[in-house]
């Protein structure tokens, strides 16, 4: 009788008692009687137990899945009534557990979407309680502290400035921007505050926008600095063209010796025109990345030997003694040949210019760890201890008057190749002992 009707069972229950207790009267007379009726309560009573039983078991299975276990589910079992009520709860916390889940899954992509923006995002109230703050807005503002919903907007920061633009934006109930400029990390950021009612109440919030611009200012302050020093390059040797053209124009054009001297002069300073605009060309597309390497294996004394032969006869002009010395049975390295001869040249030129007459110049070449190292080293009289951090910056020069006409954009040229092969590059200096450059190229694996 467990999938009947509940009004049905106790119908059929009611009249078999009834049924019970006349035939126990009509055949036992009163003694039949009673014991029918002892007999009838005993059963309404067991029946009774297992209907509390079953409602109590319902319940307890409500209980259960509603907030201990969301993946229980109750038994239709029981009278129809019990049987409908249990498959109308598993429908509804079916339903309720498949929107719980849609919601789980959405707030998770919305956790990761905030986690992982590479702009800083903050909420704030209008008591200046942070209600969300995602990693990027910490590592921006460089909190010294975790930062936590339910915490002061001032332990995330204290510059006025962003504390200012989100107090602005609550105030005013207009979005406000402000460029901020953190000394502490050296960061230029654009904070934005855009207000936003509460949806409860006529209170309102501020979600703070934080973009970093660092590397746009630095880029902005490179152009310029490029600009001028660019412009200062090329200043002088056309100030050399027009002096030595106006000269032949007023007296010397009837000079044949005169004339001859002066348009030396105006070829050396084109040469030396195309030579820096040469090389800016080169280091602006190492700089962009649109200087692509031609990437190839081969022997490092392939490129030391190339270097050698290169320089041999300069160096022998120059009354200096040129050393090599290569490690055997190196492996193989990747690299671009011509723009790696590039970089050899760059540091031999150099060291052929500051090293004096009877000087030596040593090319070395050994293994480390994972990278093939290559050295050039003079006997020269040696970088300045407070320039040696910026010899491989564009334009720097150590002595303006003794460069010897060059722009300063070799060694730059030199760290952005060796930088593109996966290498580094670094310099040391004695004062009138020498100079050593030392670059690593990553061998093949």
């Amino acid at each position: 009788m467990g999938s009947f009707s509940l009004r049905w069972r106790i119908l059929i229950e009611t009249v078999a008692l009834i049924a019970t207790v006349a035939s126990g009267t009509l055949l036992f007379g009163a003694k039949g009687t009673i014991a029918a009726g002892i007999l009838a309560t005993i059963i309404v009573l067991f029946r009774s137990l297992g209907l509390t039983r079953q409602f109590s078991d319902l319940t307890e299975d409500v209980v259960r899945m509603t907030s201990i276990d969301r993946t229980h589910r109750l038994n239709p079992a029981g009278p129809a009534e019990l049987a409908r009520l249990a498959r109308a709860v598993n429908r509804l916390v079916d339903r309720v557990g498949a929107d719980i889940s849609k919601e789980e899954s959405e707030r998770l992509r919305l956790s990761s979407i905030f986690n992982s923006m590479r702009d800083g995002v903050v909420v704030v109230d209008d008591q200046g309680v942070i209600e969300l703050a995602n990693p990027a807005a910490v590592e921006m503002l460089a909190a010294a502290i975790p930062v936590e919903p339910g915490m002061q907007l001032t332990s995330l920061t204290n510059h006025p400035d962003v504390v200012g633009v989100v107090a602005l934006a609550i105030s005013s109930g207009n979005t406000e921007s402000a460029e901020v400029e953190l000394f502490d990390n050296q960061r230029t950021l654009m904070a934005l505050a855009t207000p936003f009612p509460r949806p409860d109440t006529e209170l309102v919030r501020a979600l703070l926008l934080l973009t970093d611009l660092t590397g746009v200012r630095r880029l902005d302050t490179t152009r310029r600095e490029f600009v001028s020093n660019a412009s200062h390059e090329l200043r002088t040797p056309l100030s050399g063209i027009r002096a030595s053209a106006e000269t032949l124009q007023l007296s010397g054009v009837d000079d044949l010796a005169g004339r001859k001297k002066f348009v030396e002069m105006i070829l050396e300073d084109v040469d030396r025109m195309d030579k820096l605009i040469t090389e800016m060309l080169e280091l602006s597309r190492l700089e962009s990345g649109e200087s692509p390497l031609d990437l190839e294996d081969v022997d490092p004394s392939v490129l030391t030997n190339a270097a050698v032969s290169q320089f041999s006869m300069i160096i022998e002009q120059s009354e200096l003694t040129l050393e090599s010395s290569t490690h055997p049975e190196l492996p193989l390295v990747r690299v671009d040949v011509e723009k790696m001869s590039h970089v050899f040249a760059n540091l031999i030129s150099n060291a052929i210019k500051w090293t004096p007459s009877g000087g030596t110049i040593t090319i070395k070449t050994w293994l480390d760890e994972r990278s093939i190292c290559f050295s050039v080293a003079d006997t020269g009289q040696g970088i300045e201890p407070e320039h040696l951090p910026h010899i491989f910056e564009r334009f720097f020069k150590t002595d303006s008057a003794r460069s010897q006409h060059s722009a300063g954009l070799g060694l730059s040229i030199a760290r952005h190749v060796v930088e593109a092969h996966g290498g580094l590059i670094s310099a040391n200096s004695d004062l009138g002992v020498g100079s050593e450059f030392v670059f690593y190229v990553p061998i093949v694996r």
